[in-house]
């Protein structure tokens, strides 16, 4: 399963994570350092598994925990409809 950038949706690196802008809507969310890995990885066209992989290689979390957080951030971003499948 790969994400893919809508072509309204803007991410904006900050010094705190990063901002995904909904230009069309003009939603934003934030994300921690670790979500906007999570963010352009998925935007990267990369897998789940790629995210989770680099979430462990950059910050102290147990692969369970990263794996946790990238399926409840998939999730969240299909809900609020950010990214398409």
């Amino acid at each position: 399963m790969k994400l893919r950038n809508r072509k309204h949706l803007v991410v904006t690196d900050t010094e705190y994570g990063a901002v995904l802008l909904d230009t069309k809507s003009g939603e934003y969310w934030q994300l921690n350092p670790p979500g906007a890995v999570i963010v352009r990885t998925l935007l990267d066209g990369e897998g789940p598994d790629e995210a989770i992989r680099r979430v462990t290689g950059s910050f102290e979390v147990e692969s369970d925990r990263a794996a946790a957080d990238v399926h409840a951030l998939i999730e969240a971003m299909r809900s609020a409809g950010v990214v398409e499948k």
